[in-house]
Parts: C-alpha cells; structure tokens; sequence
C-alpha cells in the first residue's frame, strides 16, 4: 500500500504577555503525509523528524492481524508500540488518520490462500469485534478513521463490492458506537485496476453508491497518481458520482489520502516540482479539504520504484521534495521549535555580529545588531539560476517603542541591499510588513552564508514570524542542456526525425534550446495544476536571441485554434531580447502533437533560433 499525508504543528511558548501569531507553514491543516512508524525500530526519531518538520498530520496503517495474531489474542508487544506511536504523535498535536485493515490471516475467508487479508472476513462479528477493540483504546485521541486501503483494486481487495459495503457498514457502526464524534473515510480509491482508468459512472465507486453505502461515512476519498491531466479526469470523475449521488454525497468534504511520484526512475527535480504541482491543483477546488503525500520517509521493502516516493532519505536526510513540500504556503521560520536540517528557512545565529536573544515563541533583536536568515539551497539558491527571480518576504514584528528597522537581503547588485526603512509607531500590535524583491539572488553571500537579514537601526526589535514565498502566478522553463522548470515543461525527442528535437547550445553567454530547420519546433506542456481550461488570459514570455532580422514563431492553443499563431520580428541586434504577448482566447487543454500547450518553430524561413526560457503569467 502507498501514500500518506502528515501536516505541520508550531509549539509556541509565551514569554511575554502580548499575544503572539500563531504560525502556520505549509497549509499545516491541509497538506499531510503518509508513513509506517511501526515499521521501524528507530521510530522515535522518525516521529522526532516529523515533528520536526511542522507536520500536523499523518496517515498510518498497522494491521489487524499484527495486533490480533490469533481470535481473542493481541500481542503486548505490538499494542506496547503503537501506544508509544500514537502517544508521541498526539502528544506533539500530530493528528492520526488509522487505516482499518487488513484482514487478519485466521479470520480470512480463504485462510489458505497466500493473500489471505485480502479477503472479507469469514465472520463478520470478528471484524465488528477489532474495530470496536482498536477505536476504543484510542477513544477521545485518535478521531478519523479510514475503512481499508484502495478497495477498488484487486491488489487490496478480492472480495465483492457487496462485501465492501458490508465491511464499510459495519466498520462505521461500530466506530460511531465508541464515539459518535469519530470521522468516518472510506477506503481510499485507487481509481484504477492496474493501468485501467476506474472513475465516473458506472464504475466501482458508482456501484458501491448504488449499494447505499453514502450513509456509512464522513469523508470521500481517493488516491491521485500520474501526470498532471490524469489527476484532472479522476476529480471529474468522482465528481460525477458525487453529483448522481447528491442526495447522501453533497457537501461532504474530499480527501486526497494518497499522491506523490516515485523519484526512481525520474528525478530528485522532477519529484519537487511534483509537489508544487498537486498542491496548487488541488487547491483550486474547493471541495479538497486534506492531501496526504506518499510518503515521508523513503521505504526500504526492496522495490526500487516503492522504495523512493519519500521526502526523506531512509537515514531521514531531507530530499529536494521535502523542502518544495514544506515551502508550499512559504518558507517559514518556527521560533522555539527550530531543527535546522529540518527547516527550508532556518535562522543563523553564527555571525558575530548577530543579535539575537530570548528564544521562543519570538526573537528579540538588540539595538544596532542582526538577525540573519538561511534558505536552504535545495529551495532556492541563486535566483534558481533565473527560475525564482521574485520573491516575497514577510516579516510579523511588534510595533512597540521607538525606533527603526531594515530588511537587507542578497540582491542582483549587491549581497546586502536595502530595503525602505520600517518605524516602530508603538501602537502595541502585531504587524506584518511585506516586502516583494524582484531582484533577489539569496547565494549565500552575507556573513557566514546567510541570504537576508534584519537590521535593528535603533531600539530593540521583537520578530514572530518570517515567511519568504517565491513567486506562485506563473510557470516557467529556463532552456539548457538540463532545463530548470515550474509547472510547465518541454516535450523533448533525443531523436533528430521527431519535431521535438532540439540542441543545446550557449550563445550570448546563456545556454539555450537551438530550433534548427522548418520541421523542428519547441513543443511546451503546461501543467493542469496551474493552468487549465477556463483560464483563457494569459502572458507568454519568450526570452530570445536577437539574430538576423527573420521572424519567430509561436503557437498556442487557443479557444478557436489549436495552434494560433504569435510572431516575434527580429531586429538583428545581437543581444538577448524578451517578447510579452497577452491573449485572452486561451485554452491550454494539450491539443497540439505530443499533448503540447504551445510551440516555437522558425517560421518556415529556415533560420536558426535560440530560445533561453519560456514563461506564462496568469
């Protein structure tokens, strides 16, 4: 089984009477994870990294027949540990989602058979009877359960979709019996058997509604793997089922409990822009009230595939997903509670002339010193290389007293340049100054590989918060022999036949994508989670090299038009010029060749071209 959601906790500690902010990371209510702390014997310090890491909620799966090897019988040990689990999540306000599963081996149906948990309980009364044992030792600490993992997959459930029913009807009963405030999931859905597409009517979710079954839980859930229209086309079609099934479906919130991409096989890049993807997808749907990532930690089960959708290394060193995934809402500094390699913005207390004090809850800054701030590379380093030139940067500070305060940061000209001043009007409140940076570069440059800091000019300086965000309005592609992107990419062919080959090469001192010849184009996919049918305005940006005075084109699918074209006229002056055209007939649902948005080609003039990046603004 994969995938599992865990979201982000702040311990706030109260030196002072002036209430403080409360912060808030990554959509901690929102955005979960996965994982198997049961799994391990070094859980307590994959507990301590996931409290570590903000996480405010976790999807757990600790089976019956490890808790209930025999009828009657549960095993000390087993229950020694999952209480320990459940008490250090809890304790730390981690939130459990318990799957309820899978069959134990003697209460199987086919107790012979090599996937004997699989199967529906030979008596129901035995099933009735663990969940009212599981949810009643966890009464008043753990509140939503989950019946099964992905029954609509045979992988996980051999019996009928009659007998699921019966499983979920039961299951439910017996969970509101012990509290009637419990949350009830149903079994999140794999959407698919094998590589066929499961969703919309007449399919399993459809069949097990007709049953009844939308009065035996609280939450619907599914699970969304694979590119980014395929995530499009499984929301619809669960949505067609919630609408035929209104009467018992409406206004229940959905729960995605399983997403993520394998970073086997792919790449460390491609996994952290998968983040970012799904959660600015998911996002825009009202109805998705939790996502849960598969998974925190990589797995050790020995499938290469299985093993890598963590966020985390096994040894729990944090992967360039991690800190995508824990920026989504901004980089944010968690005073009292900070772990450094567990952070994508950590406060740096080395240089000596840093004047920080009185940990907690909030930072204090003595008059004439510092407070100097490091983002974590894997994050942003250097602009991206031109990817993340515009960042915003928030600073909550109290407005009490006299005196004066500046943000100086690592820009384009200069690794400590200034910002406007901010004056202290000692009003007694919490503020929260906002500062967009345009220019920033954050390479490490300021005093021992800081990338901003803050400068108390005069008085002291209380700071609760800090939050940097990159830029969330638009996706991009800077073109080199190994593109750098966002939410969109190019389609490449390594294959000189196909329309999509292209070179690398550098001129002007950039590398660039090279179109060579009438039949060769730039073929660009932009994805579902960012732009989708609906959002018909938009800006194209289109860095190129000004060369010859031919001209270049560019082709984008419009509302009436697969490839409606846009010309860029050279001027030959040998530099590196941008085109900005604004449409407002879009329509990028993937219908060129090869599923692309648009396409730059030469112009059916036979010149060369050199693209450096591609960029669309919403």
């Amino acid at each position: 089984m994969k995938k599992t959601v865990v979201v982000l906790i702040v311990c706030l500690v109260l030196f002072y009477s002036f209430p403080i902010p409360q912060a808030k990371a990554m959509d901690a209510d929102y955005f979960g994870v996965n994982e198997h702390p049961h799994r391990y014997a070094d859980y307590p310090a994959l507990i301590d990294q996931i409290t570590a890491s903000q996480v405010k909620w976790i999807r757990i799966s600790p089976e019956w027949g490890a808790i209930e090897p025999a009828k009657g019988k549960h095993d000390p040990n087993v229950l020694a540990k999952m209480d320990d689990i459940v008490k250090r999540l809890t304790d730390k306000g981690i939130n459990i989602v318990w799957i309820l599963a899978y069959t134990a081996p003697w209460a199987s149906s086919k107790p012979s058979d090599p996937e004997s948990t699989r199967y529906k309980p030979a008596n129901w009364a035995d099933w009735e009877s663990y969940v009212k044992f599981i949810t009643a030792r966890y009464k008043g600490v753990i509140h939503h359960w989950e019946v099964w993992n992905e029954p609509d997959y045979s992988l996980f459930w051999k019996s009928g979709t009659s007998d699921y029913f019966t499983l979920l009807q039961k299951a439910y009963n017996q969970i509101k019996a012990t509290d009637p405030t419990n949350q009830v999931l149903m079994g999140g859905l794999a959407l698919s058997y094998g590589r066929d597409a499961n969703y919309g009517v007449g399919a399993w979710f459809d069949q097990l509604m007709d049953l009844g079954a939308g009065n035996y839980f609280d939450v619907i859930n599914y699970h969304a793997y694979g590119p980014a229209q395929e995530l499009v086309k499984k929301y619809n079609g669960m949505m067609e089922i919630v609408r035929k099934h209104s009467s018992s479906l409406s206004g229940k919130p959905i729960w995605i409990t399983e997403t993520g991409l394998t970073s086997e096989g792919t790449k460390l890049y491609e996994q952290a822009n998968y983040v970012d993807q799904v959660y600015v997808m998911n996002k825009r749907w009202p109805n998705i009230a939790k996502v849960f990532w598969y998974n925190f930690r990589n797995a050790n089960v020995g499938d290469v595939t299985e093993d890598n959708y963590g966020l985390v290394k096994q040894d729990l060193t944090p992967l360039k997903a991690f800190y995508h995934y824990q920026a989504l809402n901004g980089a944010e500094t968690f005073f009292g509670t900070e772990m450094n390699q567990a952070l994508t913005l950590s406060l740096n207390t080395s240089p000596g002339d840093s004047g920080v004090k009185n940990y907690g809850s909030h930072i204090e800054i003595d008059s004439g010193k510092y407070a100097y701030f490091r983002l974590n590379d894997l994050w942003l380093r250097n602009a991206n290389e031109g990817l993340d030139p515009t960042v915003q940067v928030e600073v909550t500070y109290l407005d009490s007293g006299s005196g004066s305060w500046f943000l100086q940061y690592d820009g384009q000209k200069g690794a400590y340049t200034q910002t406007g001043q901010v004056v202290l009007g000692n009003t007694g409140e919490w503020k929260t100054q906002s500062f967009t940076l345009n220019d920033a570069k954050f390479d490490n440059r300021q005093n021992v590989s800081s990338d901003f800091r803050i400068w108390s000019r005069s008085g002291v300086i209380h700071i609760s918060k800090i939050k940097v965000k990159k830029q969330s309005n638009r996706a991009k592609v800077i073109l080199k022999k190994d593109n750098l992107y966002t939410l969109m990419e190019q389609i490449q062919s390594d294959d000189p036949k196909e329309e999509t080959y292209s070179e690398a090469e550098t001129v002007g001192g950039l590398e660039a994508r090279k179109i060579i010849a009438d039949n060769k184009y730039l073929y660009f996919q932009v994805s579902d989670g960012f732009v989708r049918e609906g959002d018909t305005q938009l800006t194209i940006k289109v860095s190129y090299f000004d060369a010859g005075e031919d001209k270049i084109l560019i082709q984008y699918n419009a509302v009436d038009h697969d490839y409606k074209g846009l010309e860029i006229q050279k001027e030959g002056t040998g530099t590196w010029k941008e085109a900005v055209f604004k449409v407002t007939d879009a329509k990028f649902t993937h219908r060129q060749n090869y599923y692309g948005d648009l396409r730059i080609g030469n112009g059916y003039d036979n010149s060369v071209e050199y693209i450096r990046s591609v960029e669309i603004i919403k």
